[in-house]
């Protein structure tokens, strides 16, 4: 044989030799199924079967290893007494058949919270609290996972409020094999009572310190509470002023007067922003949107903004002056505006002026204020009404949805109340009242979503036809009853225009079904609705049809077909975000 092909024939057999090596077997559990799922996750015979370093010893030694790591697999699980062999069927072919015994129940549970803790007013309350979190009661069967889960719940629990330093210093769990039962004892030490000590502030360059320092819900020498934290954090994030922040306690710098610092390190925005935007409204068509933010106003860190829109039937500009919010979790802004539009043959001219007060707690925002309205309609040069008002207006919002960009469970609330100081700067008094909600609930996510969607609103006023336009209601479009043009159901006025009603309700049930998980959806759904001067006169419009939904990267996206029920025209919405 020539030496060239004698040497291809050595390096083909030496590269190959790893391939030959591997064996190739299988194996069977007969175990019962909650004992089996363990061992085909966790045990060595079988989760090796891929391995191309294996041989016929090594696999000799796995098998005659494995009965011994069946009983530690199952230890963990309370199984003190298994039993396990495994036998070859032939041909690479095992089967371990496991007798697994009576599990070990828990006979006795000890919990000690020892130290200053028990010195606190509602320790009783804090200790049955940890009883709640332990997942290992009295007469359950033994596992090592919740062993471990359950101190780690009990020191989550002990350190999270104001006492941080906490350590568990005797963790025994005595099993007996022989009597199946088991007595776990866990001892914690509290510790010192922590506070907070002073907040320090890296990363400003553009802004004051007094915007980060005044956000805090705690103050120098107030208890340490973990979610107290959490919600700094939370708050500095919501501000306009900074991209990114790290809000951190380091326990090893604790003082004499057991304070822990408070560290915060921001990535801070540019001063000013400028946004230029197309718009397209399937009511409205294209239109254009331009904006303006400064984020430092008389270098205090107030926020002032100005914003413009125009498209063929809207045209507004906005005002806004924003202060930080403060340590109580409220923030106060002042807003004016000027608006102008023509829809459904009325023409509308509103300019008002506002005082606001907001808290942002959690998933809710609840706002306080006081607004002037100048109010002027036209319908065809024969209806001119003008008319303003002071109101006091409380707002309250709850997004609990279970991904404000995909929601699939959970509900939106919106409910607001506004109303008039009696007849002072006003040309009627009146009273107003609006509530809408949605809900989502999604029984089998491979079915399809349920949407209900419920809107109502009423206006008690002296003279109906002296309350301002922006504060009666018309119905139509999206997010009200498709299948009928943007605010065109209400009272009829002269030139076919359409006024608004003095009460409003709207509904609909929409069923989202998965078309391409998880980004696309088919949505059947019927609404139904109206405004009018009064619930004696209203009655319903009625629409039903079909969409498309895209859980987009911005924002959900629909595209919907209805059929009025009353006119029995098609039309079409387009519309991005969630309804409110």
């Amino acid at each position: 044989m020539p030496r060239s092909r004698l040497l291809f024939s050595l390096l083909f057999a030496l590269f190959a030799a790893p391939a030959w090596a591997q064996l190739e077997y299988s194996v069977r559990i007969d175990a019962p199924s909650s004992i089996s799922s363990i061992l085909q996750t966790h045990l060595e015979l079988i989760t090796s079967r891929e391995d191309e370093d294996m041989d016929q010893e090594l696999l000799d030694d796995l098998v005659r290893g494995t009965p011994e790591e069946v009983q530690r697999l199952l230890e963990t699980e309370g199984y003190f007494a298994a039993r396990a062999t495994v036998k070859s069927e032939g041909s690479h072919r095992f089967i371990v058949t496991v007798e697994p015994g009576e599990p070990v129940l828990i006979e006795d549970v000890t919990i000690r919270l020892k130290g200053p803790i028990r010195d606190e007013q509602d320790f009783q309350t804090r200790f049955a609290q940890v009883l709640e979190v332990w997942s290992l009661p009295i007469g359950a069967p033994y596992r090592q996972d919740d062993w471990d889960s359950s101190k780690r719940a009990v020191m989550r629990l002990v350190t999270a409020d104001r006492f941080p330093t906490a350590k568990m210093t005797s963790s025994r769990a005595d099993i007996d094999p022989q009597t199946r039962r088991a007595n776990l004892l866990v001892d914690v030490d509290s510790g010192p009572l922590i506070r907070f000590g002073p907040i320090s502030v890296k990363g400003l360059e553009r802004y004051p310190e007094n915007i980060v320092t005044g956000l805090a819900d705690f103050s120098l020498g107030s208890p340490y509470r973990q979610q107290k934290l959490l919600d700094y954090q939370t708050a500095i994030q919501q501000s306009p002023h900074f991209s990114n922040v790290i809000v951190s306690t380091e326990m090893s710098r604790i003082d004499a007067e057991q304070r822990v610092p408070v560290e915060v390190e921001v990535t801070e925005l540019p001063k000013q922003k400028l946004e230029l935007g197309l718009t397209y409204d399937s009511s409205d068509g294209a239109g254009v949107r331009l904006g303006y933010d400064y984020y430092n106003l008389f270098q205090r860190g107030y926020t002032g903004s100005v914003v413009g829109s125009w498209n063929s039937t809207q045209q507004s500009l906005s005002l806004g002056l924003g202060f930080p919010r403060q340590a109580d979790g409220y923030s106060h802004t002042i807003t004016g505006s000027l608006k102008n539009d023509e829809i459904q043959g009325l023409q509308t001219r509103t300019a008002n002026l506002g005082a606001w007060r907001i808290r942002t707690r959690g998933n809710i925002e609840s706002r306080l204020g006081v607004e002037y309205l100048l109010d002027s309609q036209e319908a065809g040069e024969v209806l001119t009404r003008d008319s303003h008002a002071l109101q006091m207006v409380f707002g309250w919002t709850q997004r609990a949805v279970d991904n404000l960009m995909r929601p699939r469970s959970g509900f939106l609330w919106d409910v607001q109340l506004s109303a008039t100081p009696g007849s002072v700067l006003a040309s009627t008094p009146y009273v107003r009242a609006y509530g809408r909600t949605v809900a989502y609930w999604t029984p089998f996510p491979k079915q399809g979503t349920f949407v209900g969607r419920l809107e109502m609103g009423q206006v008690w006023a002296r003279d109906g036809n002296a309350v301002p336009s922006s504060i009666l209601f018309r119905a139509g479009g999206i997010n009200s009853v498709r299948g009928y043009e943007f605010q065109s159901l209400g009272l009829p006025g002269p030139n076919d225009s359409v006024l608004g009603g003095r009460v409003v309700a709207t509904g609909s049930l929409e069923y989202q079904i998965p078309i391409v998980r998880p980004d696309w959806a088919l949505a059947l759904f019927t609404d139904a609705g109206n405004a009018a001067d009064s619930w004696q006169s209203f009655s319903l419009a009625r629409s039903y049809g079909v969409g498309v939904r895209w859980m987009s990267p911005v924002a959900p996206f629909s595209f919907d077909i209805a059929k009025a029920q009353e006119d029995g025209k098609i039309r079409w919405n387009l519309s991005l975000g969630l309804a409110f």
